[in-house]
């Protein structure tokens, strides 16, 4: 099996990740807020930091969307936010704005002081301690949400070192693949500039569904109604037609070879 096979959890395995967020406190709704946005949307880690209050779209009182202002090659973009992705959101700015903080990075600091990191000694820390101020506000780093995702994969009982920010940006992917079987639209959803990046990484799983669907088309002891048989060979053959012809071709000569 491929690593981006690997990568992708299931729906129970995302799902026990998000759970393991303590939901009672503010920093808990701020992560939960983000990991759900980052699962539902696919954003990248470093474009979810980046959103700041601005970037958010309502309709109706409703967020809808989250405008990237410049996502990876600069391109903008809006993006649609499902209604789970919405809500924890919502709660997590009323949170925000018990805190008092103002308009900014969205998922931001919360915590004030100082954080000392260093080597603690008995005559206090050691030369070379880095001293950090500690102000509400600012916009969470890349290496906070990395290991806030090892911490939480840790929780749900998942391989610490393989669940990443990526893992959840391949899981979307992955899921709206199996759901709609279009490598096209998911090359859209994850603002691929060339579909080739899109269909390298994701034939793996378009290729299983294909051959399952194709495989389902004569079951060993139950031959298929000629209308579901019909279904299952119109469902494969929508798979195969987004495939790039070398993939398409080869995944042909497989199924005729019977392997």
């Amino acid at each position: 099996m491929s690593r981006e096979a690997q990568d992708a959890l299931t729906e129970e395995q995302l799902e026990a990740l998000l759970d393991a967020v303590n939901r009672r406190s503010p920093t808990g709704r701020r992560n939960l807020a983000l990991l759900t946005l980052m699962a539902d949307t696919g954003l990248r880690v470093s474009e979810a930091v980046s959103v700041s209050t601005r970037d958010l779209v309502r309709e109706a009182g409703q967020l809808t969307h989250v405008r990237l202002r410049a996502g990876k090659g600069g391109e903008p973009a809006t993006i649609a936010l499902p209604s789970r992705t919405a809500v924890r959101l919502a709660r997590w700015l009323e949170a925000r704005a018990e805190l008092g903080i103002g308009e900014g990075p969205v998922f931001c600091t919360i915590s004030t002081g100082t954080r000392k990191r260093g080597v603690a000694t008995s005559e206090g820390f050691a030369p070379g301690t880095e001293m950090t101020e500690l102000v509400p506000g600012r916009a969470i780093s890349r290496r906070y949400v990395q290991d806030m995702i090892k911490r939480m994969a840790e929780r749900a009982g998942l391989d610490p070192g393989i669940v990443t920010p990526h893992t959840l940006r391949h899981t979307f992917a992955t899921h709206l693949l199996r759901r709609t079987g279009n490598l096209r639209l998911v090359q859209e959803a994850l603002r691929h500039s060339d579909m080739s990046t899109t269909a390298r990484i994701y034939s793996h799983v378009t290729n299983q569904d294909v051959e399952d669907a194709v495989r389902a088309l004569r079951p060993a002891e139950e031959p298929a109604a000629p209308a579901q048989a019909e279904d299952a060979e119109a469902l494969a053959e929508g798979i195969l037609e987004v495939l790039p012809a070398d993939v398409r071709a080869a995944l042909r000569r497989r199924l005729e070879d019977g392997e």
